[in-house]
């Protein structure tokens, strides 16, 4: 987004102020993934276009849009902007205004909503927070479809009683994360409050992950583990003395909220598995390459000290044999395009690119990237959203669904890949990932190797809870430029490669190698 939102500033400089909400309208229909600030103030400058360019509903809509989770901008800006003038009469500005003034986000206050962080809140106040977990997903939830056996009301009075029995802050927000989950939903989740983070996020400095039914460390971040002996390719076996799998679908299992099997697999052995109280420590028994048991012991970290110890972004490569490969874990930001730009001529002139977004959570619909992959316009996802009138449910009509039009991609003739291209995924390729490889294979631009994706995208709502906890629901329904469904599915790949423990041992990338082989066959 941020190059196609430089453009949309310099035709806006010029007063194209038309032309440059057409370059941002596709993001607005889109719309964000997560807390994407990008986005917020890209809609910013479209509600000026639109309100320049006299459009006076959309340059509203846009502004809503942009202040909702939050605000963009300040009050003071906002009240001052000459490029809204013409919005000032409108009695929504007013409440846009107020809400940005009291720090508040618009149209979002929900009942304890405001209550500080306390280690025990008051049973009212936890009521109310699942409450309002749970009328949010009745009304917004967009996959309930996907529940038929579920019963959304009598889930909510089933845990009544259970809210009402937590002695503290923590346990409660457990309890909402279980109740959550009961969704089935990866973007449909439950947040801790701040002070209570290292509590429930706390980790190791090592990576695990299930293969060929074992559960093995397949990084180490940590270089103190190294000193005790952890490697790559180690098997865990047990916590405390507990047979791991049995701990992880005791302990970890139920809370997470996940829409596929794969989803639920990859969040309870590689992202959850080991995570618990910062600073408590815990014993691991664990097989080594040469089958030997050994008995370890691991302390949690907290987040500040595993952000330390991170190293996710964008990289580019190339090997030796002539196949550039680009590595993209986050779509937060535009990185893996501005590596991409940088290194055209290279990727150009060699025998194909491998774009690798097995370990990519995802973030905003990476556009810029796309463009450089298309030949010609690309359709975007067919997208839904649930549709609900008070006066429709007095006449005993269920909410119905509301379809957003498709936006397009344009295709950027002027750095333009002309390689063949391979992409990899597996089950930790998400939401805004998964959306890039539902558009690559729509613009049948090259192959996909490796395993299912997660099957979980759409745009989720935010809102706060008591204590200053929060939530979201997933409230879009999203599926394929052709309309195949691939929510709580995932996209499969046309070359399905998975590495193995004697794989990971080795070093050797089993996915890679066969997405090497097949360009390089092709070239």
């Amino acid at each position: 987004m941020p190059e196609r939102y430089v453009e949309s500033l310099k035709l806006s400089q010029a007063k194209r102020y038309a032309d440059a909400a057409a370059i941002l309208e596709p993001f607005y229909i889109a719309g964000p993934v997560g807390m994407d600030w990008h986005w917020n103030f890209a809609m910013y400058q479209l509600a000026c276009d639109e309100a320049l360019a006299g459009r006076r509903e959309k340059a509203m809509n846009a502004l809503i849009a942009s202040q909702a989770r939050g605000g963009s901008v300040s009050a003071k800006q906002l009240a001052t902007d000459a490029n809204l003038a013409s919005l000032h009469d409108d009695p929504r500005f007013t409440q846009i205004v107020d809400a940005a003034r009291n720090g508040e986000r618009l149209w979002a206050r929900e009942p304890g909503q405001g209550l500080p962080f306390a280690p025990n809140l008051s049973e009212e106040a936890k009521i109310a927070g699942l409450s309002t977990v749970w009328s949010e997903a009745r009304f917004n939830f967009a996959f309930f479809d996907r529940q038929p056996d579920l019963d959304w009301n009598q889930t909510y009075l089933d845990f009544l009683p259970t809210v009402r029995a937590t002695a503290s802050t923590e346990e409660y927000y457990r309890v909402l994360m279980r109740f959550a989950a009961l969704l089935k939903d990866g973007h449909t989740n439950v947040y801790p409050p701040e002070p209570l983070r290292d509590a429930f996020y706390g980790g190791p400095g090592l990576h695990t992950q299930l293969v060929e039914n074992a559960i093995v460390v397949t990084a180490v971040d940590d270089p103190a583990l190294l000193a005790q002996r952890w490697r790559v390719g180690d098997a865990l076996l047990a916590i405390d003395g507990e047979d791991i799998r049995h701990y992880a679908e005791r302990e970890i299992g139920p809370y997470q909220s996940s829409s596929t099997p794969q989803d639920l697999q990859v969040r309870t052995f590689d992202y959850a598995l080991l995570t618990g109280r910062a600073g408590s420590r815990f014993h691991v028994t664990v097989k080594n390459a040469e089958g030997k048991r050994e008995e370890r012991v691991l302390t949690r970290l907290t987040l500040q000290d595993q952000s330390k110890l991170k190293k996710n972004g964008a990289s580019f490569k190339m090997r030796p044999d002539g196949i550039a490969v680009l590595t993209i874990d986050e779509f937060e930001d535009s990185e893996g395009a501005k590596a991409l730009l940088t290194n055209l001529p290279r990727v150009n002139s060699s025998r194909g690119l491998v774009i690798d977004v097995r370990a990519n959570g995802g973030g905003s619909t990476p556009v810029d990237l796309l463009q450089m992959l298309a030949r010609e316009p690309i359709r975007g996802p067919m997208m839904r959203t649930r549709s609900y009138s008070a006066a429709d449910r007095a006449r005993g009509v269920l909410p119905g669904w509301t379809d957003a039009a498709p936006f397009e991609v344009p295709a950027d003739p002027a750095h333009h890949i002309d390689v063949p291209v391979a992409v990899l995924t597996s089950a930790r390729t998400f939401s805004a990932a998964e959306d890039f490889v539902a558009l690559f294979n729509a613009m049948h631009r090259g192959i996909t190797v490796g395993e299912a994706t997660a099957g979980s995208t759409g745009q989720p709502l935010f809102f706060q809870l008591p204590g200053g906890g929060s939530a979201r629901i997933c409230t879009r329904n999203d599926r394929t430029p052709d309309g195949t469904v691939f929510e709580g599915i995932g996209l499969r790949p046309a070359i399905p490669v998975s590495n193995t423990i004697e794989s990971i041992r080795r070093g050797k990338d089993k996915v890679l190698e066969r997405a090497a082989g097949a360009l390089l066959a092709a070239k």
